[in-house]
């Protein structure tokens, strides 16, 4: 029996265009957002593949010769240092000689008075000779949205925004930054915007609440598991390639252990795949999946018990009611007494858990459940607390 060298279930990158299972229609209303200039909120919870989703529009749009500027805003500790990253992606992606790029920029961007260097590679960086003291953080940001518009308009380029991990900036500045941002996007009419993140109950409110500021400000697109009836077949396909055979029901299965999130099930199918190359097992199987898992959560150990220690004893007692009665509920006051707390305890306990990206409320056919974050967690506490 023939098997890849390379093992073909990957996590823990962006995936390109081609590696993505099944988002195309998700894709299509990304790549409409960014053909028509629109505005457009990407809403989807972490390890669901957003990132990739973006990385694959964005790769497509430029090949089309649009400049994409995509930034994560949790990478950034100041909107100085975004504002910058932004205006400094745009200068670079700009055509024709250096000098005149430069000049149109300062022209553009002029409030900001930017100041241009050259980095090693020859690319203009740009920093603004105004301070956040001086000029605050957020309109550092809309000027430089405002910028960005100038030279969409000025040098007759498409151009798209994408910024991933948007509520950050909504978390430490509040409805100001709301008012701000649509403020300064909604007159935008040569720029693109892409407003994405996986806070996924706040982007709800804050797009779906008439009296926020950001409600209809653009369509929104909720990104869901990929469906099972074209995850399963990715799934044994990829390992039949590589010479491993399939028992029926195990990759739903991987699924179920996964509760399917993207992340955790190539995380676990990759797992697999390894046993099998290592001759721990003849198939992919129940059992192949069951070992696999442990091993997983057996070697993320040390990083499950750090978050379990930092957890008080009430936010303890919530998360295992969360596993134990499946997330539905949990306000009822017998799903208190179960866990050995009250309910106002209970409610306050899910709210800091939910800060804390532990758990998150997840809506579909009309009710709404908490489910952890990681789903492993869960196999972690059952091996954890083996008796």
């Amino acid at each position: 029996m023939g098997t890849a060298v390379r093992n073909p279930f990957e996590y823990g990158r962006e995936l390109g265009l081609a590696e993505l299972v099944d988002r195309d229609d998700e894709k299509k209303q990304i790549d409409a957002a960014i053909r028509n200039r629109a505005k457009l909120f990407v809403i989807g919870p972490r390890r669901y593949g957003k990132t990739s989703l973006l990385s694959a529009a964005g790769e497509a749009a430029a090949a089309r010769g649009v400049i994409v500027l995509r930034f994560d805003a949790e990478k950034f500790e100041s909107l100085e240092r975004l504002a910058a990253a932004l205006l400094s992606g745009a200068t670079r992606a700009l055509q024709g000689p250096l000098e005149r790029t430069l000049a149109l920029v300062g022209r553009v961007a002029a409030r900001l008075r930017p100041e241009m260097t050259i980095d090693r590679e020859g690319q203009p960086m740009v920093s603004f000779g105004v301070s956040s003291t001086e000029h605050g953080d957020l309109p550092l940001l809309t000027d430089t949205l405002d910028a960005i518009e100038g030279l969409a308009t000025e040098s007759d380029q498409e151009v798209v925004v994408i910024l991933d991990e948007v509520q950050r900036i909504v978390i430490e500045h509040g409805l100001t930054a709301e008012r701000q941002l649509r403020s300064t996007v909604q007159g935008h009419s040569h720029v693109g915007y892409i407003f994405a993140g996986s806070a996924t109950r706040l982007l709800s409110e804050m797009t779906s609440e008439p009296n926020r500021p950001f409600y209809r400000l653009g369509a929104r697109l909720f990104l869901g598991p990929v469906p099972r009836p074209a995850f399963i077949p990715a799934l044994e396909e990829r390992f039949v390639d590589s010479g491993f055979p399939v028992e029926a029901g195990a990759c739903e299965y991987i699924l179920d252990c996964a509760a399917d999130v993207p992340y955790n099930v190539q995380r676990l199918a990759y797992e697999v795949w390894e046993m099998l190359r290592g001759g721990e097992s003849a198939a992919v199987m129940s059992s192949s999946v069951d070992a696999a898992l442990e091993r997983v959560v057996r070697r993320e150990d040390v990083a499950y018990t750090q978050v379990w220690t930092h957890l008080r004893k009430n936010q303890r007692l919530t998360l295992k009611a969360v596993i134990d009665e499946g997330g539905e509920a949990m306000f009822r006051a017998e799903v208190a007494r179960r866990a050995k707390t009250t309910t106002p305890s209970l409610q306050k306990a899910l709210e800091q858990l939910e800060q804390l990206d532990l758990v998150r409320q997840e809506a579909a056919v009309g009710k709404t459940r908490w489910v952890l974050v990681d789903p492993f967690f869960a196999s972690w506490m059952k091996v954890a607390q083996e008796v």
